[in-house]
């Protein structure tokens, strides 16, 4: 993935003047957008992440170079076509990788990381898990090499699918009219941020909302469901390392507190799953709300 560092590096400048125009205009409009707690998280989190990515370990790299010997088709940028088709193949891989991440707890245990943070700026795109090594959700992007597409080509398309969502991640652009539902838009990101039982999981495109409306996982955001940002059962800490590894602790908790044979779901099965019918997994959270949604017309009582 050394392609995808090295793209992700030429955007550092462009992404330091994206979060001064932040500031600088939330401060004009007399927003807050950036606590002290939750900038060095981001920071920390982020500037640890990226020198993680260059260390040559985790199962991708090798497993991408070994499928280029068992392709189906000989594809080549000569091709009219093959960047379209790239694009799309990636984005369609994409949703599916982060789809996954939030529906398989071992890949949500390092992509919660990215759902830790409690405040939507653009620094917070940067506050992504130390784990991929160790999750591998990379490898859903291998049938794209045996297909026929070059590494190096999909890598590369990654990048720019991921650069593109950086400026997703603010609350100080609105919804975009007529592209909401088509392109993935800051009010479609804060939806898939958000930890309020009715968003959970959804709007997983990475430039395109096409693949969630064909698999029923798109979203829009409401005036009457405002967002509310971080997980469902927050790291409740301030130490970057501990939001770095808490889900995995999580896990390996809940691996000590269960019999053996509960481990496959405790590892695979979606997040906040335990057994007997006791886990608050996304969908049931989702379901008790369907059944009791909040009434704006009923006031509290007196």
């Amino acid at each position: 993935m050394s392609y995808l560092n090295q793209a992700l590096a030429l955007l550092g400048p462009i992404f330091l003047i994206a979060i001064a125009t932040e500031v600088i205009i939330g401060r004009r409009r007399g927003l807050k957008l950036y606590t002290k707690d939750q900038t060095i998280l981001s920071a920390v989190i982020g500037f640890v992440q990226r020198p993680i990515r260059l260390l040559p370990i985790g199962l991708a790299g090798t497993a991408f170079s070994a499928a280029i010997d068992f392709r189906i088709f000989e594809m080549s940028l000569e091709q009219w076509w093959y960047i379209p088709a790239l694009f799309l193949g990636v984005e369609f891989f994409y949703y599916w990788f982060h789809r996954a991440s939030h529906e398989i707890r071992w890949l949500w245990a390092n992509h919660s990381v990215h759902h830790s943070i409690e405040e939507m700026n653009i620094l917070g795109a940067n506050r992504l898990g130390w784990t991929e090594w160790l999750s591998n959700g990379s490898l859903t992007f291998l049938p794209l090499v045996i297909i026929g597409f070059h590494p190096a080509h999909i890598v590369m398309m990654l990048a720019i699918n991921l650069i593109y969502q950086s400026w997703l991640h603010t609350t100080l652009i609105g919804k975009l009219g007529p592209i909401e539902g088509i392109l993935n838009t800051p009010s479609s990101h804060r939806v898939h941020h958000a930890s309020n039982a009715d968003y959970l999981d959804r709007n997983h495109g990475g430039v395109l909302m096409i693949f969630d409306r064909m698999f029923g996982t798109y979203v829009a955001e409401r005036d009457d469901e405002p967002v509310k940002f971080g997980l469902v059962r927050p790291p409740e800490t301030k130490n970057p390392v501990k939001v770095a590894f808490h889900e995995w602790g999580n896990i390996l908790h809940d691996l000590k507190s269960y019999s053996v044979r509960h481990w496959p779901m405790l590892l695979f099965g979606p997040p906040g799953w335990a057994p007997y019918g006791q886990g608050q997994t996304s969908a049931v959270l989702r379901a008790a709300y369907l059944a009791n949604p909040p009434r704006p017309d009923r006031l509290p009582a007196e």
